[in-house]
């Protein structure tokens, strides 16, 4: 045990760096996107939104093992979007922590990384996939990754826990996680491919109310319970995830191609239970001029993943849905985008009719 906790303590701390390499070690990077957004629910009238986003982080080497990460980004406290709308008669916006958090190593465990904190999603997504995570969403708690080459293979391990909601009278909530991924690479790394599997599993979140915002289950299938002294909805299942994912990558110079699919099975549930997606992308925007383009059809049944987290944008958030997504990016200028997206789905995959939503995002994103 005192061994174990004397390789924790090297990797936290390590070799002492300097005042002027600490000063090196600092890194500033940040973002701004403005957005013009269309949205339109059914036979509602369409809605019109500019939205800002704006993140600005600090990164920097601790020691020679250890490193820290801080970002702030505008918006609410919502898990799965940093926009911030603009309207409220000018008023102040708000600004959070987006991320928190260290990286710790060491050279007597190499390809092993220790995460804890509020920090970027640690999972592979095949293709970026958003079938259970939004890319906005950055968890909280702890994880260990493994990355190691075996017989000419990248292999990727990860396992986690990640805190949901702590109570003070009841269980917490929180999520235990396992993932693998394997990447092979042929004609020259022209050629790459990538897949693997995940198991995600919630405990503590059947009976108790949704995330996030309790009165608003985002598609997922609730029922009437006890809470406190109130009758409110509750979640009606459980959720235990596994994931099954690839991705093909293939470069025609000058840019790459992939193709993708994600498939997840919530085997918790008794029905209702399945949600999968494919996707093309082709392109890369990485230099002026250069481009990106997308396509993306996914299916996401009611208790298939928890809609609180998954993609924000798709239905306007949550599961019960299906349909198009397509998309693209123009690089202006060094670090200056256009981004256009287009959303057109159907909410209701029980109803006797669906409801159409579609959305569209044109982007204005500077980095720096």
């Amino acid at each position: 045990m005192s061994a174990a906790v004397t390789l924790l303590a090297s990797m936290m701390v390590g070799p002492e760096l300097t005042a002027a390499e600490w000063w090196e070690s600092v890194k500033v990077k940040g973002d701004l996107r403005y957005r013009h957004e269309m949205l339109k629910h059914g036979d509602d009238n369409a809605r019109h939104r500019h939205r800002l986003r704006a993140r600005l982080g600090v990164f920097a080497e601790v020691s020679s093992y250890t490193n820290v990460g801080i970002q702030l980004a505008s918006g609410s406290d919502d898990p799965v979007s940093t926009n911030q709308t603009l309207d409220g008669a000018f008023t102040t916006k708000q600004i959070g922590i987006d991320m928190a958090y260290f990286e710790a190593s060491h050279g007597r465990l190499p390809g092993l990384v220790l995460t804890a904190g509020k920090f970027k999603n640690p999972f592979f997504k095949a293709g970026g996939s958003e079938l259970i995570w939004d890319t906005d969403w950055n968890p909280e708690g702890g994880v260990i990754t493994l990355r190691k080459k075996i017989e000419g293979i990248d292999v990727t391990l990860i396992g986690s826990g990640l805190w949901i909601d702590e109570r003070e009278s009841s269980d917490d909530s929180w999520l235990g996680a396992a993932q693998a991924v394997g990447r092979m690479y042929f004609d020259d790394k022209k050629t790459s491919v990538a897949v693997g599997a995940a198991l995600f599993n919630y405990v503590s979140i059947i009976g108790f109310q949704p995330f996030y915002e309790s009165d608003e289950a985002m598609g997922n299938s609730v029922t009437r319970g006890i809470i406190g002294d109130d009758m409110q909805d509750v979640y009606a299942t459980d959720y235990d995830l596994l994931e099954l994912y690839g991705e093909v990558t293939h470069w025609f110079e000058p840019f790459p191609v992939t193709v993708m699919g994600d498939y997840v099975i919530n085997t918790a549930a008794d029905s209702l239970e399945t949600g999968w997606l494919v996707g093309l992308r082709a392109g890369k925007a990485d230099r002026p001029g250069g481009w990106s383009f997308r396509y993306i059809y996914r299916r996401l049944e009611k208790d298939a993943v928890v809609g609180a987290f998954t993609d924000s944008d798709f239905r306007n958030g949550g599961t019960d849905a299906r349909g198009h997504e397509i998309g693209g990016s123009l690089l202006l200028a060094e670090n200056t985008a256009f981004n256009v997206t287009y959303f057109f789905n159907e909410i209701g995959l029980q109803e006797a009719r669906t409801t159409d939503f579609q959305r569209l995002q044109v982007d204005l994103q500077l980095k720096f």
